[in-house]
């Protein structure tokens, strides 16, 4: 795993906690997905989904989860 990547993962995993407070998992996980949407660049996003393909430990569950769910919707566009 290179450096970006260990940063990228450390900031998807501390949006994920600042964004979990009170909510259950999956509405964490969609805050955080949306929030990764909206601000992040498009290449820190696809690197983001192409590392929780692959290896995935690294991610807090609810990270995970948001990563997956932004890896699903990366690939229904770039499908359409």
């Amino acid at each position: 795993m290179s450096n970006n990547d260990d940063n990228l993962i450390h900031m998807v995993n501390q949006i994920a906690a600042n964004l979990s407070g009170g909510r259950d998992d999956d509405t964490a996980a969609s805050a955080t997905c949306r929030h990764l949407e909206t601000f992040w660049a498009r290449a820190m996003k696809k690197r983001l989904a192409e590392r929780v393909q692959s290896d995935a430990t690294s991610f807090s569950p609810v990270a995970k989860q948001a990563a997956m769910l932004l890896a699903e919707r990366l690939s229904e566009r770039q499908a359409s």
